[in-house]
């Protein structure tokens, strides 16, 4: 198939899209994204280029796991064997205005050679490469060394090269990934927004273990969205979710794309092409990406806002810290009257409150502004 081809010198072209399209050259601008594992589960390239360019996407496809291509596990004439295949797949896609953007899994056993491959994955044409971080057997088993190893390396080779990170936005699972260390060369983050995944009963109570407990209707689309600004915003930089292509009810996708919107998130991408209904498709060209849009950034109150400064002040002993904008969320720390500290996510409100993700050294939470409509807690510094 393509591995024997390829050592041959032989090179399987792509047929024209089915049904037809027109070649329109490179897009410009946002788009929103289908991911596709491989071509021998999600179909073949020529009817996935169809379908992407009639309904104004990009694609996110599979080029490595660890440091093998993808030609290990695709047996389809297309399969990726190289960055010469990355190449041809990368023009094909682009010629008729679907972006081309790349994901992999980085393993972290050979830090150097999977920075190498992504860092040719990008000289291949890719707009971009997209790390699937996760915990689980097969995925990340390196060290937070490693991880600044890995991303030294691909800053090297491309200093401007594009890359994300996605990460599960469960706090459970995304405790044991170096995200902090990724975030660190990444230009944003790609969380998992499948809330029926996650909607079991065991979810559900380690969700409220720690400290964002759901609401009544369950694991929602909103609830995933909320905690994913919660535990990635501080990062400063883009979040642009994924969506779950295999969702059973399509009335949960608006609802999705429009609370991404509320909160900022200027696209969104799908989970994955060949398991996701024509309707999504529809939706997303009908509502396209909001360019520009400014997360709802907080200027009420008095004073307080996103990296600024302010004062522990008139609680009589210390703040509470918790692990989430909750009263129900646990408390980890206190901060003393007069502690100085770095706000860096915020406002939430609620139970009552505003809440406001706080930093002072290594205690990093969330802390109510003040009493209801009376003395403040926290007094920003000018």
């Amino acid at each position: 198939m393509a591995g024997a081809a390829a050592s041959l010198g032989l090179t399987c072209q792509i047929p024209p899209p089915s049904p037809l399209v027109p070649a329109r050259g490179r897009a410009s601008g946002p788009a929103h994204l289908a991911w596709a594992w491989h071509f021998g589960v999600d179909g073949p390239p020529e009817r996935i280029v169809s379908v992407l360019a009639q309904n104004n996407l990009g694609i996110i496809l599979k080029t490595h796991n660890g440091t093998d291509w993808m030609s290990r596990w695709d047996t389809s004439p297309y399969a990726i064997d190289g960055s010469a295949q990355v190449a041809v797949l990368a023009h094909y896609f682009e010629s008729y205005g679907v972006p081309f953007h790349t994901y992999c899994v980085v393993q972290g056993l050979d830090p150097q050679r999977e920075a190498e491959m992504c860092a040719q994955v990008i000289d291949a044409g890719a707009r971009s490469i997209v790390i699937d971080l996760e915990p689980h057997s097969g995925y990340w088993q390196g060290t937070p060394q490693g991880a600044l190893a890995f991303g030294q390396e691909f800053r090297r080779r491309q200093p401007d090269g594009t890359l994300y990170v996605c990460v599960e936005p469960r706090p459970w699972q995304l405790s044991r990934v170096p995200a902090a260390e990724f975030a660190s060369f990444s230009q944003g983050f790609a969380p998992m927004i499948y809330w029926e995944t996650f909607s079991s009963a065991e979810n559900v109570s380690r969700f409220q273990a720690d400290g964002f407990p759901p609401p009544p209707e369950g694991v929602t689309p909103e609830f995933l969205l909320d905690v994913s600004r919660s535990l990635l915003g501080g990062y400063n930089l883009p979040i642009v979710p994924i969506g779950q292509g295999a969702s059973t009810s399509y009335n949960t996708w608006p609802r999705f794309v429009n609370h991404a919107y509320s909160l900022g998130m200027e696209s969104v991408s799908v989970w994955r092409y060949g398991v996701t209904s024509p309707d999504v498709w529809q939706l997303l060209k009908s509502a396209p990406p909001q360019s520009g849009v400014v997360p709802p950034t907080p200027t009420s109150g008095p004073g307080l806002s996103i990296g600024g400064s302010a004062k522990v002040a008139n609680t009589g002993s210390c703040l509470n810290i918790r692990k989430a904008p909750a009263t129900t969320a646990g408390i980890f720390a206190c901060l003393w009257d007069g502690t100085t500290v770095t706000v860096r996510d915020g406002p939430v409100e609620a139970d009552g409150y505003r809440w406001w993700l706080i930093e002072a050294g290594a205690v990093r939470g969330w802390a109510a502004e003040g009493e209801s409509g009376g003395v403040p807690w926290l007094v920003p510094l000018s």
